[in-house]
Parts: C-alpha cells; sequence; structure tokens
C-alpha cells in the first residue's frame, strides 16, 4: 500500500510512527512535512504542494490513501477534489467539513439535530456584538467568546471579566495586531464540569468508536494564560466510563452523524468531538473538529493496536469495523508537549526560533517531533511554536507522568518552554 500523508505537525509524525509499522505498507508520502521525517525509512518528503499537485501526484504514483492531519486542507475541499478523481481519502468532504470551519455553523447545526451544547448568541458585526456583550451576565455566569474560523485553537476566550470580554472581541474583530480575525463572532454560556475529547472513525452512518483523551489548551500550568493548541494531554482507561461512553454514542455521535447524512453532507473521516461532561455526567458538545487532534493522537497512539491503514479503507469500502480490528491498550497515556519561547505569540511578537535542540536521542517513551528541522550542519532545531512532545505509558497515570517528565527533562534548546502540571488530576476527580 502506497500512503500519502498531508500536514507536517506532531499528530503527523505520529501517523507516521503507526503507518511505518504496519507490513502492508510499501511507501508513505508526505507534504510539506519536516526534515526530521525522514528518520522513518519508508517517508519521503514531497514539500508544500497545491491541491492541483497533491491530486496530479497522487493520481502518477497510484496512491492507495490519502490521510490529512491538518483542519483546512478539508474546509478547502481537498476530499471532494481527490474522491472526483477516483481516489480514497479518510477525510470529510468541504460541505461536511464546515461542522470545524465555521462555529456558527456548527452551533446551528447542532439546535437544528437536538445535540447537547452551550447557549449561544452570534453576531454578524462588531457594533452589534458590543451591544449583545453589554446585555450579557459576564461577572455572574461567565462568557465564552469565539471567533468563526479556524484559528489554530486560538480563537476561544473564557472570561469572567467585562473588561476582558470588551478586550477580547475588539482583538478579534477589530485589532489588527492580533493574528486571529473574525467577520462574525459566537458568545456561549459558560458549561460547568470536565473536559474530554472523543474521537471516531466514520463512513456515513457507520462508525468505530476509537477512545477519549483529555487536553491541555493553556500555555501555563494551572490553566493559565491565553488557549493554544494543545500543551499537552493524558488518556485514562477509567474514563471516561462505560456508561459515559454509551451516552456519548447515543445523544452526541449518532445525531451528529444521522444529522448530516439527513442534509445531503454524509460524513467521512475522524470525527472529534469535544465535551464538557456536567455533574449529572451528562455530554454537551463544545466544539467539533474534523481530523485527529493534536496533541492527542499522539497520545492515542501509542496505545493503538491493529493495523490502521488496513482499517481506514475497509470503512471506505463501506466494511464495518470491530474491536478485533482496532483497540486501545488496557494502559494510561501522558504526553507532554515542548514549545519555543514566546508560544502561542497571539499578538504575533516573534518567537525564538532557530535553537539547536539536544537530548532527543535519550528518550526512551515515544518522541513525535513537530516545529523542527535542520541547519545547515544537519543540527536538529526549532523551527515553529510547537516543536516536539513526549508519550509515555503506565499502569497509572501518575506512572505514565513521571515517566513523560523524566523525558521531557532530557530535552534542552535556548527558551524552550512546557506545562509541568500536565495529568496532574485526572479527570472524574475534578480539576
Amino acid at each position: 500500500m502506497k500512503i500519502l500523508v498531508i500536514g507536517s505537525g506532531g499528530r503527523e509524525d505520529a501517523f507516521l510512527w503507526k503507518f511505518q509499522k504496519e507490513e502492508n505498507v510499501e511507501k508513505i508520502y508526505i507534504s510539506p512535512g519536516h526534515s526530521a521525517m525522514e528518520r522513518f525509512s519508508k517517508v519521503s518528503l514531497l514539500g508544500k504542494k497545491d491541491h492541483a499537485e497533491l491530486l496530479s501526484f497522487a493520481l502518477e504514483n497510484k496512491i492507495d490513501l490519502t490521510v490529512v492531519g491538518p483542519e483546512a486542507p478539508l474546509t478547502q475541499g481537498l476530499s471532494d477534489l481527490f474522491s472526483a478523481n477516483g481516489l480514497k481519502l479518510f477525510g470529510p468532504h468541504e460541505a461536511a467539513a464546515k461542522l470545524e470551519g465555521s462555529k456558527i455553523f456548527s452551533k446551528h447545526f447542532m439546535k437544528r439535530h437536538g445535540i447537547p451544547t452551550a447557549k449561544y448568541e452570534t453576531y454578524q458585526s462588531y457594533d452589534e456584538a458590543l451591544v449583545g456583550l453589554r446585555n450579557w451576565p459576564v461577572e455572574e455566569q461567565g462568557i465564552v467568546i469565539k471567533a468563526d474560523g479556524l484559528a489554530g485553537g486560538k480563537g476561544v476566550v473564557v472570561a469572567h471579566d467585562r473588561a476582558q470580554s470588551e478586550q477580547t472581541l475588539h482583538d478579534f474583530m477589530v485589532n489588527d495586531k492580533v493574528s486571529v480575525k473574525s467577520d462574525e463572532i459566537l458568545f456561549e454560556a459558560v458549561l460547568p464540569g470536565e473536559e474530554v475529547s472523543a474521537f471516531a472513525l466514520c463512513h456515513g452512518e457507520e462508525f468505530f468508536f476509537l477512545g477519549c483523551a483529555c487536553d491541555h489548551k493553556r500555555v501555563f500550568d494551572n490553566d493559565e494564560g491565553p488557549n493554544t493548541g494543545g500543551m499537552g494531554c493524558f488518556h485514562s482507561p477509567s474514563w471516561p466510563d462505560q456508561q459515559l461512553v454509551e451516552k456519548i454514542k447515543e445523544q452526541v455521535l449518532k445525531k451528529t452523524l444521522k444529522g448530516l447524512q439527513s442534509e445531503g453532507t454524509p460524513f467521512s473521516g475522524f470525527l472529534f468531538m469535544g465535551l464538557m461532561i456536567d455533574e449529572k455526567s451528562d455530554p454537551y458538545v463544545v466544539e467539533y473538529n474534523v481530523r485527529m487532534g493534536d496533541p492527542e493522537t499522539q497520545t492515542l497512539f501509542p496505545l493503538l493496536k491493529g493495523n490502521l491503514s488496513q482499517s481506514l479503507l475497509a470503512l471506505l469500502n463501506n466494511e464495518p469495523l470491530k474491536s478485533r480490528d482496532l483497540s486501545l491498550e488496557e494502559l494510561c497515556s501522558v504526553h507532554v508537549v515542548m514549545t519555543s519561547g514566546g508560544y502561542p505569540s497571539i499578538d504575533d511578537t516573534p518567537l525564538e526560533l532557530g535553537h539547536t535542540i539536544q537530548g532527543t536521542d535519550s528518550v526512551e517513551g515515544h518522541l513525535f517531533l513537530a516545529g523542527v528541522g535542520h541547519n545547515d550542519s544537519g543540527d536538529l532545531i526549532n523551527r515553529g511554536g510547537r516543536v516536539l512532545g513526549v508519550t509515555a505509558l503506565g499502569a497509572t497515570i501518575e506512572e505514565a507522568r513521571e515517566l513523560a517528565y523524566q523525558d521531557i527533562a532530557k530535552i534542552d534548546f535556548k527558551a524552550k518552554h512546557y506545562r509541568r502540571d500536565i495529568g496532574q488530576k485526572e479527570r472524574g476527580q475534578g480539576r
């Protein structure tokens, strides 16, 4: 089998690591990728290519399966282009990808199909939103302000202070110095509870529930500072328990797939359900993503048993999957992300880049490389915000956490940053 992977981050590194081990996989191409991905013997870098170039390459090289890591190519119609030319791509068409591409679309979709989510209001201009904000009980109940489009995990702010809320609204809709831009805005009620990300492999209304992981979004310890693409993650087989998983399937997953099917936009690909679990153990959707998460992929894949490439092709060929095909080991997993100084730079201030990374050869767990490259001397250097991550497995969260931080302590580069509290409190016990 020949596989084409789209992307260049830690998530895509984890896909390569998984596919590399599968005997049926002959060759893996990645676009754009990064130079360190060539440490996998089956991998070749293609560099940056537009959609037409990717299509031409896939046709000429008889690619059997394409997997898309980031959301942008899916919201821009790459799946439509490939399927129209007879190619197998595991990812939704542009119309279904709006679940992630537009937060306002997804909220209206959930309302139409009775999928549990927070109360919300939407506004089409800054002036309208400012009036709406003045009528929102920010100090008493808090507010979640979301930019409508894709924002790399930086377009969401939770506030309980009116001045902060007004500044966020101004930043997202008016301030040219802020990287997040949005012509429309979404206000949501703050949902109390515990967050979890649930993942399923889907094709139409057929699905295989992969599992859950818990992401840490804020850049600093104790969930302080701005939102990021993810600073770390953990998985425990004991939470969510089976009863809660069944609720997620019935109240969220099945309704979502049935709703998309009924609207003429059937979903095929990885469905990421960002959920808040309330005190009654009921799930509410915070957001959808239409691809695997980052760093959730790096957290789950080291636990994944079975042949992933064959399973994805099987679903695309309308063959149902069973737990004998794919399953997660009954172990805990902790993934810690290391970033460049200055990340996430929501005001576009320069990051501390180009520094030599040392100690990666000493890592005993699973090392996934993201924002890296090589300098002229062949040294590994940091070239992006999220640089790398380490995943460790253990019988308990505490054991996996200790092993992950032992590995993180071996890695060094100038101005590095990482959180020191990933997995410190297991879900189901408060946080």
